[in-house]
């Protein structure tokens, strides 16, 4: 293994004042420096039959980055950022980033942004991009104009649970460059880099909004109008709107519109801001001109490279909306009840964007849509990117929305009730009310009660099911709710056991 190895403490040790134990946290460590590293960790994890597990940043909502007793391969010191001005692949020609498995968004950001680019990555500065978010799919405020994090994957640079070391792309390794590019993290491979498609940067149109609730009836029909227009804000045009509903307002704190003038913000919100006014609802709206994306990203998100829009341990879900729900009157009126449901108690709010991450074969009801030429003027000239296993849903979508509160650490048990509620109330109704839709693996709790296959991956399961098994026969990688995680279980000791055909083993 490699000289920067680290080796904690058994979880037995005791501080000489007080107790203190690792819980569910890997027991050893591995500062992966490179392929080597990570070939000795898996050799290590299979001859001594440990529990392997794969971390950079740590932000998982359900815990796939850690596992009680096991060796972690760490992944965060892989810091490379290498742009390449022209990229030449059999599917892709143009500018393009390699980025090593620790870069977090905001040091992306600031590398690629000086040089001249934008690429799509996460809007919170501390997560990683080629981690869990890339492998998961990856959502961002460019995904209208470019696609989802995971189309934009030129290759991938991995070892294989049999430590095999190689370089998948469309061509080469085709099955890992599919699995890997939205079938879920730290199942198929370890990833020391992905290269990127990168596009030119340039002007971005931003503002926020806020309509506040001074009557409910009023403030639940805007609401409601407003999830009914989302997918004309995406279709003229590559634009993103984030915004939350809560009980006392719906706040918009992210428009998006690449290549634009804030005066095409106007134009989106024309046959919306006539209906707060015909209620009687206030609003206020600012609105800017940026000069890049990095820029609009400061003011709506707080300073690079870290900015602001990173929740510490909310109690969270996910959903994708399609289209035809919000357009449709009374399937749209069952979503706003839902809504209003789970905000009522005023300390969860719903948090959206509205994206529009459609294949080129899915624009057909877009045709009159064609704005012209230009890098942004319709997301119909997004790049083609090759299959991968992005969930179906995503390319349905008008957006993707997350049931959220902070987690109260004053008060834990209310704290989780308030995720027992979550699962057991409030994502049903969800559910129920966007039927054959599914959800962003990466932001989901950890206690789903749902069908999770069919939720996280749809009709791609079976494929990625048979791809893991050629490349990990050995189940070396688990996580929770990963390809294949059902083939295992965690006993009372936090064990990771084979299941067996009557009765789990360790």
């Amino acid at each position: 293994m490699s000289a920067t190895t680290a080796v904690s403490h058994p979880d037995t040790t005791r501080l000489p004042s007080q107790p203190c134990e690792l819980g569910e946290r890997a027991s050893y460590s591995i500062n992966v420096t490179g392929a080597s590293d990570v070939q000795a960790g898996l050799k290590f994890a299979r001859d001594h039959n440990v529990r392997l597990v794969t971390r950079s940043t740590g932000i998982d909502y359900m815990g796939k980055s850690t596992g009680k007793g096991s060796l972690a391969l760490w992944m965060y010191h892989l810091k490379t950022i290498d742009i390449i001005h022209r990229y030449r692949s059999a599917s892709f020609t143009g500018p393009a980033v390699r980025l090593g498995s620790g870069v977090i968004a905001g040091e992306a950001y600031e590398v690629v942004s000086t040089a001249g680019y934008r690429i799509v990555a996460p809007e919170c500065g501390l997560t990683g991009i080629v981690g869990g978010y890339l492998q998961g799919g990856g959502h961002s405020q460019l995904t209208t104009a470019y696609g989802m994090g995971a189309d934009q994957v030129l290759e991938w640079e991995l070892v294989t649970p049999k430590g095999e070391y190689l370089i998948a792309t469309p061509e080469r390794h085709a099955d890992l460059y599919w699995a890997l590019a939205g079938g879920g993290g730290g199942t198929y491979g370890v990833v020391l880099s992905a290269t990127v498609a990168a596009y030119p940067d340039g002007p971005v149109a931003g503002g926020s909004m806020v309509f506040e609730n001074t009557n409910a009836t009023a403030y639940w029909e805007a609401v409601g109008i407003w999830y009914g227009l989302g997918p004309s804000f995406v279709r003229d045009g590559p634009n993103n709107v984030q915004f939350l509903v809560t009980n006392a307002s719906l706040a918009v704190f992210a428009f998006t519109l690449p290549g634009q003038s804030a005066s095409a913000i106007e134009g989106l919100l024309a046959p919306f801001l006539p209906e707060l006014e015909k209620r009687g609802l206030p609003y206020s709206l600012s609105l800017a001109d940026h000069a890049g994306y990095v820029d609009s990203l400061d003011a709506a998100y707080g300073d690079l490279p870290y900015g602001s829009l990173c929740p510490e341990y909310p109690v969270i879900s996910s959903r994708l909306i399609p289209r035809a729900t919000v357009l449709n009157e009374t399937s749209n009126a069952r979503l706003m009840d839902v809504f209003r449901e789970i905000t009522a108690d005023g300390t969860w709010f719903v948090g959206c964007s509205f994206i529009d991450a459609a294949d080129h074969e899915d624009h057909d009801d877009h045709d009159d849509q064609n704005g012209g030429g230009g890098c942004c003027s319709s997301p119909k000239i997004r790049p083609q990117h090759p299959p991968n296993a992005v969930h179906p849903a995503w390319r349905s979508a008008v957006a993707y929305c997350n049931p959220n509160r902070p987690w109260d650490w004053r008060d834990p048990e209310g704290s989780l009730a308030a995720k027992d509620r979550l699962v057991g109330q409030y994502f049903p109704a969800m559910e129920a009310a966007t039927p054959d839709s599914g959800v962003y693996l990466n932001e989901m709790d950890p206690l789903y009660r749902g069908d999770w296959k069919d939720a996280m991956y749809g009709e791609n399961y079976g494929r990625l099911l048979r791809i893991k098994h050629a490349h990990d026969p050995d189940v070396m990688m688990y996580a929770r709710f990963a390809v294949g995680s059902d083939e295992f279980t965690i006993d009372d000791e936090g064990r990771l056991c084979r299941v067996e055909a009557a009765m789990p083993s360790c």
